[in-house]
């Protein structure tokens, strides 16, 4: 048991990166500004606070969410009868078992759509989550950018 987790979560680090946004050119593009910026200012302290926020909020979206979000599709593809995900397709996955489940059993379906449901919230959640990171990236970059110069 303990084997299979340690491959889920493997698994999920992997494919995260499929799914988030790629903060490493926004990273490299804040590092540069920042490179000639004085970075005791206070528009460089600022934007720094902004880079750790962003980076921070990325990661924590990653995990929690990208964990819930396996949890789910999981328990989903349990309760129709499929082999648990381990394909960043899992939700489209999930969905076309829902439509052809392989059990007749009403409550599993019934369960399994009310998963399907709850995952298409979650997804909602991760999405905005990430797009609220990227925007405090973004802030990040504009921040050293004002910064005054050494």
């Amino acid at each position: 048991m303990k084997a299979l987790l340690a491959l889920t979560v493997s698994t999920l680090f992997l494919a995260a990166p499929t799914w988030a946004h790629d903060l490493g050119p926004d990273i490299a593009r804040f590092n540069a500004a920042a490179a000639t910026k004085r970075l005791d200012s206070e528009q460089a302290v600022n934007a720094k606070l902004a880079l750790e926020r962003a980076v921070g909020e990325m990661e924590q979206a990653d995990v929690r969410m990208l964990l819930r979000i396996r949890s789910l599709t999981n328990a989903g593809f349990k309760a129709l009868g499929e082999q648990p995900a381990f394909l960043t397709s899992e939700v489209k996955r999930l969905e076309a078992a829902l439509a052809n489940p392989k059990t007749t059993d009403a409550a599993k379906i019934a369960a399994a759509r009310d998963i399907v449901a709850q995952l298409a919230t979650e997804m909602k959640v991760y999405t905005t989550l990430e797009n609220m990171a990227v925007d405090q990236m973004k802030q990040a970059v504009q921040l050293i950018e004002s910064a005054p110069a050494k």
